[in-house]
């Protein structure tokens, strides 16, 4: 069992194969121990009060990673976040948590266990509007230069640079930070990033980052190739849009 707060640990990263279905699935309890109401979310949900659970978690089951926030639509406005991760999994939540959440979603694809996906988020600590990809994008979209946290799953490490296209000053970042392994073998990889600002740079440079640009990795190594790509933006719970770029080589 995982649960966690704001604290990142680096350990080994693990490669494993994916798993399709119940990807992402959480089922929310009015009382400790999986007592009382429940209610289950296999989707983003940017106000809690639509599904008359607004401030009456306590604990849950789930398998793999959820956000649990304060505040409706993802902590606009500041607030706490509580973050569990895990496969089929049961967690009290603690008590100075108890009945906080007003909104809450999942990490990564919603289909398919531990594929390579990479989510910025627009506030420290995975909070307001988010940008989402499995491939490498040339900007953001709407939160492009605001980006300020990011969650990484699968078992690739991804470039991030300060400039649109990828350009300016880059991070390698890796899913290395907490492993889940469920009862039937299944593994989750993460990478969780509270605050990117924090992040030392791999290229020694040690300016703040304003994350823009993604960049898409190659066999386990920080570089680019040529190609036509996909990326999808989730904003305050939408469903997203879906288009294409192209990516130049900088490598």
């Amino acid at each position: 069992m995982k649960a966690f707060g704001l604290l990142v640990l680096f350990v080994g990263a693990a490669v494993a194969k994916s798993t399709r279905g119940n990807a992402a699935y959480t089922y929310t309890y009015s009382e400790t121990g999986l007592g009382g109401f429940y209610q289950l979310f296999t989707d983003y949900a940017p106000d809690l009060l639509n599904f008359n659970f607004d401030n009456a978690i306590k604990s849950v089951y789930q398998t793999g990673m959820w956000l649990y926030y304060e505040n409706v639509q993802y902590n606009q406005q500041s607030g706490k976040v509580y973050w569990v991760h895990g496969i089929e999994i049961s967690v009290d939540f603690p008590q100075d948590n108890w009945n906080m959440c007003s909104s809450l979603k999942f990490v990564g694809s919603p289909d398919y266990m531990n594929v390579d996906t990479w989510t910025v988020y627009e506030g420290p600590i995975f909070t307001g509007s988010e940008y989402y990809g499995e491939a490498d994008a040339g900007t953001l979209g709407s939160i492009t230069d605001q980006g300020s946290s990011i969650i990484l799953t699968g078992t690739s490490p991804w470039t991030f640079y300060d400039g649109t296209n990828w350009t300016g000053a880059s991070m390698c970042v890796y899913p290395n930070t907490d492993q889940d392994v469920g009862s039937a073998g299944q593994v989750l990889n993460f990478g969780i990033y509270p605050n990117v600002s924090e992040r030392p740079r791999y290229n020694r440079q040690q300016h703040r980052l304003g994350t823009k640009g993604v960049l898409v990795r190659e066999r386990g190594q920080c570089r680019t190739t040529q190609g036509r790509v996909q990326r999808q933006e989730r904003s305050l719970g939408s469903p997203g849009t879906l288009g294409t770029c192209n990516r130049m080589d900088v490598w």
